[in-house]
């Protein structure tokens, strides 16, 4: 969609501006500058850029003719918030910001267009931030959540069960035999049960579970409220419906099928801290692995009541 701009008041402002020309690259002003004149692009395309602490620059949007730059730090009189820059050869009207806030005053319709204008731009800055976050969150094959974000919620849970008194479950799975799968089958066959896998126990949750790429072959669920015994039963509704499941390579899988292992550990059962119950499910899914695979590990240690009556 095209950006509203001003340009049917073109012949307006034209009396109140002077004509400039910006080659490729040129820099109309810099983020800081002072907000003395606002632009209004005749032809050509600006890009509006801000540079991070590290250096680096980051697009924020790009511009064609038509629209209008500089308008809130010549309304509000504020230094500029970004650069302004040519990505090609550009024409464009300047405007002194007095005359710009006058006309303003005297033309409410044309203030009624820069607040439109306004809400477009917030609105596709919504939908560019949402779409960023979520990749950042995102493993890009299975579509489950990434690690990092996992990490972070897990220690939000935690601290939250900390002052509420409630459980946090995990539950990490491991695809068994998984390098021999993919020295049998090839990558991206590999991948398809990834994904299958990824795919069943995401819907063997529940709405609200946390369930993540943990790395390469395995997962992870974090199960906010769960008890172990749910949390196991749980890793073995998903044990059990990966075992039923026909993999194209599972035929050539020990057993003849692709099977899946898993560790459980429960907050503040297991472990008192979010480091501490990953440790606890680790060591579980590592004892299902050395007791032959494909099953599901939970420890059998009777709850501490101090611990489990801790708010």
């Amino acid at each position: 969609m095209r950006e509203r701009s001003l340009q049917a008041h073109l012949p307006e402002l034209s009396r109140l501006g002077v004509e400039a020309r910006l080659e490729a690259a040129d820099v109309l002003w810099r983020e800081g500058d002072p907000g003395d004149s606002v632009a209004l692009l005749l032809d050509g395309t600006l890009e509006i850029v801000h540079e991070t602490p590290d250096g680096e620059v980051v697009v924020l949007r790009t511009l064609e003719g038509g629209a209008v730059v500089g308008e809130l730090a010549s309304t509000d009189g504020r230094a500029r918030s970004a650069t302004v820059r040519a990505l090609t050869p550009c024409r464009l009207l300047k405007i002194p910001a007095s005359d710009f806030r006058t006309l303003l005053r005297r033309r409410p319709d044309i203030l009624e267009e820069l607040y439109w204008l306004q809400v477009e731009r917030v609105r596709s800055l919504t939908r560019q931030v949402t779409k960023t976050h979520q990749r950042a969150i995102t493993d890009p094959l299975t579509r489950l959540y990434n690690f990092g974000f996992f990490r972070e919620r897990l220690e939000i849970e935690v601290d939250r069960a900390a002052q509420t008194g409630d459980l946090v479950s995990l539950v990490i799975f491991d695809i068994d035999h998984f390098k021999k799968y993919n020295d049998n089958n090839g990558h991206e066959e590999g991948n398809v049960a990834l994904t299958t896998v990824a795919d069943i126990i995401k819907a063997t949750g529940r709405r609200g579970d946390i369930v993540a790429r943990y790395g390469g072959e395995e997962f992870v669920a974090l199960l906010y409220g769960a008890t172990r015994q749910e949390a196991e039963a749980f890793g073995e509704t998903v044990r059990q419906t990966v075992e039923g499941t026909d993999f194209g390579g599972g035929p050539q899988q020990p057993g003849g099928r692709v099977t899946i292992s898993a560790g459980v550990a429960t907050f503040p059962w297991d472990a008192q801290t979010d480091e501490a119950v990953i440790k606890a499910a680790d060591e579980n899914l590592y004892k299902a692995k050395q007791g032959g695979r494909n099953r599901v590990v939970a420890s059998d240690a009777e709850p501490n009541p101090r611990v489990t009556s801790w708010k």
